[in-house]
């Protein structure tokens, strides 16, 4: 009977030891990033937002491999690694190639095939940048990537009735209020809950995010209330100061500092991770970099190539995409949050600014020029927005397979097939929406508020606030090479008060559960993982909606 029992579990060993991606696992997930990345890139550019999608599409992998009965925790989970990529493919492009319209730009100036080897560029080099980075930031860095984790248990749910239960409660209480906030029962009237709830006497205002505070609790009060510091410093020091002394453009410094504050963080993280003194992890750290220098070399000779840029401008470029894609995964697994137009603006920033400085100069008796344009320093934003958003997109999803022991090769690989599927299909919806839809940018009565692009394209003049630019930079770096938990500071300069509050209200609630019990914390953290799906599942569906009714009326 011992030796029975023995066999099978070896039989079942090896089962799971072979490939998990498998014809049903790409089909599925191919069909799954196509819906997606469709109905992302609507609500984006209709609504200004952009939910994560690893929830939803994780669940409906659950749905549909669950279907053919025979299927296992990796195979869903790589199937939910090709689906979600769709959304950040959508959103890359909807935050950055706007803007030439935007600006007085027209549609048949973007050539159809340039933008979709642009959206492939960016997808590439974000899935293999990441999987470059993925051991330091995930096995080593051990960062939380909540919406990873938040995926893994809810497929990990499945196995123990109790857990199953508690994330169930969560995930139908966030749908619920999710629902009721961004649907309308009756039309002409607002929904039945407000979104932003402000308190009397008091300049406080929260969200009503069900997502927000459960990425709160997981994250834990120390990086909330540093997150909260961040946003406190603007409202009640920076706002105050500025009125005191008649700033008028203190919201472009505020970002100008808070951008310069990112980028010193992510020099930090690279500088880290290159030259750590760990003996063990020595031949890590040069593979690390012989990866990047291949990779680097051969992105430098296909943008000189495509885009006609002079070698030094496609040098800066490819170390924009690294510096970036380190900052992007390094936010997403702090916070849960990826600010993918503030990693457009900066390319846009520095690259134009080095073109002016350059441009005419003659070294030498060798005249430097280039040819770059409007258009062109849009898709080259579009090649960093896209490469960032895919980096926290297949870090949380790498989290999820790390703690399942999924193959990270074989995630890598799905990566790249939702992504390739999602580009053809952004690249047809572009050209569709943008021909339909007249009136685009944040003004009233608008067909698609396109509230991202319209941001971007406001920084086509260059880096306002240098000054106050390499400030940030500076702080950033010092603070988070003396390792500081300043991330999520620099966070809270940048993202909304509404939104910090929100988010902080989430780290007291896991405070207050860890002085209660170990039991009584683990159960919230349950919760909380179903409070981060419900809203994501109910954000996609009415996403999905209103696509369908664009082609139904």
């Amino acid at each position: 009977m011992a030796k029975k029992r023995a066999s099978k579990t070896n039989k079942n060993n090896n089962k799971s030891s072979g490939l998990n991606i498998t014809f049903k696992s790409i089909l599925i997930g191919i069909i799954g990033a196509v819906l997606v990345s469709a109905s992302s890139f609507y609500i984006v550019l209709k609504f200004g937002a952009l939910p994560w999608p690893t929830i939803m599409v994780t669940l409906l992998s659950m749905m549909a491999l669950k279907f053919f009965k025979k299927t296992n925790n990796k195979e869903i989970t790589i199937t939910h690694t090709i689906m979600s990529a769709g959304s950040m493919v959508a959103g890359g492009v909807a935050f950055t190639v706007p803007a030439y319209i935007i600006l007085g730009g027209k549609l048949t100036d973007i050539n159809q095939r340039l933008l979709f080897i642009t959206i492939l560029i960016g997808s590439i080099a974000g899935s293999f940048l990441s999987y470059i980075f993925r051991s330091k930031l995930i096995e080593e860095e051990d960062l939380e990537f909540p919406i990873g984790e938040a995926a893994y248990n809810l497929v990990n749910s499945g196995k123990n009735n109790a857990s199953f239960h508690y994330v169930s409660f969560g995930t139908l209480f966030s749908s619920a209020v999710a629902l009721f906030r961004d649907f309308s029962f009756t039309k002409g009237k607002a929904p039945i809950i407000p979104a932003l709830v402000s308190l009397k006497n008091v300049p406080f205002s929260f969200y009503v995010s069900p997502l927000l505070v459960g990425i709160g609790y997981v994250l834990g009060f120390v990086n909330t209330f540093v997150w909260f510091l961040g946003g406190a410093a603007v409202i009640f020091v920076g706002e105050p100061l500025a009125k005191m002394f008649k700033i008028a453009d203190f919201p472009i410094m505020k970002n100008s500092f808070g951008m310069g504050f990112m980028i010193g963080i992510g020099i930090a993280v690279i500088l880290k991770i290159i030259f750590s003194n760990k003996s063990k992890n020595n031949s890590e750290n040069r593979s690390i970099i012989t990866k990047l220098f291949i990779l680097s070399a051969v992105s430098i000779i296909v943008i000189i190539f495509i885009y006609k840029l002079p070698i030094f401008l496609a040098l800066v470029l490819v170390l924009i995409s690294i510096l970036c894609t380190i900052i992007a995964g390094y936010s997403t697994g702090k916070t849960g949050v990826n600010p993918m137009e503030i990693y457009a603006i900066i390319t846009i920033l520095v690259i134009s600014f080095l073109n002016k400085m350059l441009n005419g100069l003659n070294i030498g008796g060798i005249k430097f020029s280039t040819n770059l344009n409007t258009l062109t320093l849009f898709l080259l934003a579009c090649i960093i927005a896209v490469a960032c958003g895919l980096s926290g997109d297949i870090l949380n999803d790498f989290k999820s397979g790390y703690k399942m022991k999924v193959n990270p090769s074989e995630q890598l690989f799905g990566e790249l097939i939702g992504s390739i599927a999602s580009s053809f299909v952004i690249t047809f919806l572009f050209f569709v929406f943008f021909k339909v839809y007249k009136t685009i940018g944040p003004v009233e009565n608008t067909d698609l508020i396109a509230l991202q692009a319209s941001i971007v394209a406001t920084v086509i003049n260059g880096i306002p606030f240098l000054n106050i630019f390499f400030i940030g930079l500076a702080a950033g770096l010092l603070l988070s090479l003396l390792n500081l938990p300043v991330l999520t500071f620099g966070i809270g300069i940048y993202v909304p008060f509404y939104l910090t509050s929100t988010v902080f209200l989430g780290g007291l609630a896991s405070f207050f559960g860890n002085r209660i019990s170990q039991k009584s914390h683990s159960n919230l953290l349950l919760i909380s993982n179903g409070l981060m799906s419900g809203e994501a599942i109910i954000g996609v569906i009415l996403s999905i909606v209103a696509y369908i009714k664009l082609f139904v009326k």
